[in-house]
């Protein structure tokens, strides 16, 4: 078997040609002789170095050949090297083994899956990596690490990767997808790029010349490669990731952009990084056609992938898009500096904000619709060192799951909640951190309590979803109507269940306390990091634990875990060491997810709730009421059924839902 056929095409070598003799000594020579011939046909044909003028050599069929138009084989050549174009050493393969005899070795692939990847090897002309990859043979981890092996280099997951900003504006993207090599860092002079084939030393050359860098090699899938360049480089100042998504955004204000004519235009722009202000507070029609133009993809972008936030950010020399997705930042895209004041100004113009203040923090909100996504954008700015920072909430009406199993509470814990639901009087609170999902689970309760027939009322800072049969009033701090303010006027509307946003002072939780002892229903929200810290932070309130004791029904403490993406869902020997999380009784294998395009290489995708929910029975009144510590609650919400977070999450690990790794993560939360 040919030793290097598994990285290219059957029988051709590393690249489709021979690998380069390095003990040719007539090679200097003939490359001389040809040098003025190549040099001609490369400064009519290839793309020239933005930096220099000087044209680069580009393999425009194998990364190791130029091929000429004719007929004739002999007219293959190399092109010229330029005397800025030195050779540098390239690590050599610390393992001349076959690709195969490597994943046989490792025990990976089966004597016959080879031979059958090898026969479509020979009939498409793939990769042998690729090929058992597609027959779910191995997965993209094992393949990397057999390259890593055979090649001698390190290996590189690059979905799994965050590229700076630098790194990228080292590489012309022509010469990047050109070579197929993306550039991951760069550290001083020294630029690290990912490439499918290490040894290719001419290309290593071109990407030399081209950055100006020292070149370090790290090997990385062709696959990965190539969504990496698409991920991170910009067409027309615009990434390709954001210029991609072309569905149709309409923007509903508010505030009318009257000088735009309309908040349903839309138009193109110019270069985005061509947009230059001298003053934050005026911009031209290019600079304000460009910033809609980016917004509506960025929102297109965001609904995509699943987005929760939305967060624009000026730095000293970037203007950056983050989305938080699944809980976890991924940085999208980064543009000119100079872009980031008619971004912002845009969507203050949507949010109803004064454009004109940049020295005060400001909210508002707006809709819009993204192909058939309803969406409802919660904005907010904050003045920073290098400009205005923005966030935007998406709250997505088509995606709102009002049932609570389809969040994920069930078993004995759905069955308990949907017994204290239909209580006609006491508080219920839900607790946990901010994002953690506790007004998805009130208002998935109030979408049970709608079909008993009762009168339901709310007060909310902000309104995030409209509810069928639900009458819900919202804050406004400016004109006075608080929380405890509308809850007092709530009480006058006959209402048999209310719900108040958050408890935020010891005023809202006073009338709240005496709305759930005048006979009606009340859910709010703390934040609080367990069930049981609940008691002790209410009583730190100021209310007395006799009221206490006497008003509350439960706490439901509440986190959202990842949920591991079934597209790529691998099982895995249990780690050594952690049968003691689970009792002594830890399963023989787990779950994790390899990495894959629906996951953008994180293992994730999408995740769901897990609960703790403290029943106040009458042990656990007199508990309140004496003023016992924590664990002793604990010890005795245990006794009586309780089930920890960190249990309850060990269970889902258990189940093949999610990864050890969130466990570790809900225990330092609540650390």
């Amino acid at each position: 078997m040919n030793t290097m056929s598994d990285l290219s095409t059957p029988h051709t070598g590393l690249a489709g040609l021979p690998a380069p003799n390095r003990h040719n000594a007539s090679a200097p020579r003939t490359r001389r002789k040809n040098s003025r011939r190549c040099k001609s046909l490369t400064h009519r044909t290839l793309p020239r170095c933005p930096r220099t003028g000087s044209a680069i050599a580009v393999a425009l069929t194998t990364p190791m050949a130029l091929a000429f138009d004719t007929a004739s084989s002999s007219s293959r050549r190399k092109p010229a090297l330029s005397a800025v174009q030195k050779r540098a050493p390239v690590p050599r393969p610390h393992s001349r083994a076959a690709l195969g005899a490597i994943l046989l070795e490792r025990e990976l692939i089966t004597e016959a899956q080879l031979n059958a990847a090898i026969d479509q090897q020979k009939r498409t002309g793939r990769r042998l990596g690729h090929v058992l990859i597609d027959m779910g043979a191995t997965t993209q981890d094992a393949v990397l690490g057999a390259l890593s092996v055979q090649l001698g280099l390190p290996g590189m997951r690059i979905n799994a990767y965050t590229v700076k900003a630098e790194a990228i504006e080292a590489l012309p993207e022509k010469v990047a997808r050109g070579l197929g090599a993306f550039p991951i860092s760069k550290v001083g002079t020294t630029l690290t790029v990912a490439v499918a084939t290490p040894l290719d030393l001419e290309a290593i050359d071109n990407l030399r010349f081209a950055s100006g860098c020292e070149i370090h090699t790290v090997v990385a899938l062709e696959d990965e490669i190539g969504s990496a360049l698409d991920r991170y480089y910009q067409a027309d100042g615009i990434p390709h990731q954001l210029a991609q998504d072309t569905e149709e955004v309409v923007v509903e204000a508010s505030l009318v952009d009257r000088r735009a004519g309309g908040d349903r235009r839309h138009v193109g722009g110019r270069r985005a990084t061509d947009l230059l202000y001298s003053e934050p507070d005026k911009f031209d029609e290019a600079a304000e056609r460009s910033a809609v133009t980016i917004l509506d993809r960025v929102l297109a972008r965001a609904v995509s992938e699943g987005a929760s936030d939305i967060h624009l950010e000026s730095t000293l020399d970037s203007f950056r898009v983050r989305f938080r997705v699944d809980g976890t930042f991924r940085e999208i895209a980064t543009f000119a500096p100079q872009l980031a004041s008619a971004v912002v100004a845009r969507l203050k113009v949507l949010s109803g904000m004064d454009i004109a203040e940049h020295r005060l923090p400001q909210d508002g909100r707006f809709s819009a619709t993204v192909g058939s996504r309803r969406l409802d954008l919660r904005s907010s700015t904050y003045p920073t060192m290098y400009g205005e920072k923005a966030v935007l909430r998406l709250l997505d009406r088509t995606a709102l799951r009002l049932h609570l199993e389809t969040m994920g509470m069930r078993g004995k814990v759905l069955d308990q909640f949907r017994s204290l639901i239909r209580r006609p009087e006491g508080m219920i609170l839900v607790t946990g951190p901010t994002g953690s999902g506790k007004t998805s689970t009130l208002y998935a309760s109030l979408a049970e309590l709608v079909e008993t027939g009762k009168h339901i009322i709310t007060i909310e800072d902000p309104v995030e979803y409209a509810l069928n049969g639900v009458n819900q009033g919202q804050t406004n701090e400016k004109a006075g109507f608080t929380f405890a303010r509308g809850l007092r006027a709530i009480l006058r509307q006959d209402p048999d269940v209310i719900m108040v946003g958050e408890v935020r002072d010891p005023e809202t939780l006073s009338t709240a306390v005496e709305a759930s002892l005048t006979g009606h229903l009340v859910f709010s929200t703390l934040h609080t990091n367990s069930a049981v810290a609940t008691v002790a932070r209410v009583v730190d309130m100021g209310l007395e634990p006799y009221l206490l004791s006497s008003c509350l029904s439960a706490i439901v403490a509440q986190r959202l875990v990842r949920r591991i993406c079934p597209t790529c869902r691998t099982e895995i020997p249990t780690p050594a060491g952690v049968s003691h999380l689970f009792a002594g009784c830890a399963p023989e294998t787990m779950y994790r997810g390899a990495g894959c395009h629906d996951c953008r290489g994180t293992g994730y995708r999408g995740r769901v709730a897990i609960h703790e929910l403290f029943v106040v029975n009458e042990e656990l009144r007199s508990l309140i009421l004496e003023r016992a510590p924590e664990p002793k609650l604990a010890e005795v919400a245990a006794r009586s059924g309780m089930v920890a977070l960190r249990d309850e999450c060990l269970t889902r690990v258990r189940e093949g839902e999610t990864t050890l790794e969130e466990v570790v993560r809900l225990t330092q939360e609540r650390s």
